[in-house]
């Protein structure tokens, strides 16, 4: 049967039982069911957060933390731009025992973040103020070689230092996709196919993004739960992934073919025609000026990648 529109409260309906979503909405027009962090206790009972946002919300967060765990084991990064890592340094301050589990490349911005604060703030400008600066980490919170009982993927094309995690969970797995697999929202067309975006930013990587979405339809065995950064969830992973990659592509041509006419042109022809954006029209007024800010993005990502002016 096909889901019902899922905007207000009825998007909880979706969890299984004991994995929480957390929404970390910033002081920015549209910045709600944009930002979340997930938290799960797993199978070895050790108390989990994935990408804990930005430094902002870092006192929203253990507000919410406080009322379901006196604790964190282990804290995993998918990547470290600022709406997901840019509170861990606070977040190890209230929880010294959380170990992080973070991608090689990104470790040394996190324990001296300034380079990435200042390109974040070249990117990002006043988005990047509003998600605060980093604080370092202590480099005693980073975990000490593999975790047992997950796997880990290198995911790379949003990020080159992206990963993506899989974790056992009862009943089947938790595939936490970072934004290796675009943006979703808990919306459906009257078609039935969902609300779905590339996250494509400049410094995108099109053949690395294609290689990482084919291996996370290689690692699907069956009973995979899709845990999206940005945002919620879904449990058709084969077809969200399909439709991710078909959508990329469909991005690339229609990029390539407008090559040299204005970027809102472009982003008004991905509105009119992409049949995953179609519930664009619906979307509340603010996530509509969000979403259009980010679909422009992605269009200057594509561009840049493939030199297209």
């Amino acid at each position: 049967m096909r889901p019902d529109r899922l905007f207000g409260e009825t998007w909880r309906d979706e969890l299984p039982d004991g994995l929480r979503l957390i929404d970390l909405p910033q002081p920015i027009r549209g910045f709600s069911s944009f930002i979340s962090a997930w938290f799960f206790v797993d199978i070895e009972g050790r108390r989990v957060l994935v990408d804990p946002g930005p430094a902002s919300s870092v006192r929203a967060l253990v507000d919410e933390l406080s009322g379901i765990t006196d604790g964190l084991d282990l804290i995993l990064l998918t990547h470290i731009h600022l709406d997901h890592s840019g509170g861990i340094g606070q977040l190890c301050e209230r929880y010294p025992d959380a170990k992080v589990v973070v991608h090689p490349r990104g470790i040394k911005h996190l324990l001296s973040p300034e380079k990435l604060w200042d390109a974040s703030l070249r990117t990002l400008g006043e988005v990047a103020e509003t998600y605060g600066a980093p604080s370092p980490l202590n480099p005693d919170s980073l975990a000490d070689g593999g975790i047992s009982g997950f796997e880990i993927l290198e995911t790379p094309g949003h990020a080159p230092h992206h990963l993506s995690f899989i974790v056992p969970y009862p009943g089947g797995r938790l595939f936490f996709v970072g934004e290796a697999a675009g943006l979703r929202l808990p919306v459906y067309s009257e078609s039935g196919l969902p609300y779905l975006r590339p996250a494509t930013p400049p410094k995108f990587d099109g053949p690395a993004a294609r290689d990482s979405l084919s291996k996370i339809g290689r690692a699907l065995c069956g009973g995979e739960i899709l845990c999206y950064s940005h945002w919620g969830l879904s449990r058709q992973p084969e077809d969200m992934i399909r439709f991710a990659g078909e959508q990329l592509d469909r991005w690339s041509s229609v990029v390539s073919g407008m090559a040299g006419l204005p970027e809102e042109a472009v982003v008004r022809r991905l509105i009119s025609s992409d049949p995953l954006l179609s519930e664009y029209k619906n979307l509340p007024g603010d996530l509509r000026f969000r979403e259009r800010i980010f679909i422009a993005n992605s269009v200057r990502g594509l561009r840049n990648f493939g030199n297209v002016k």
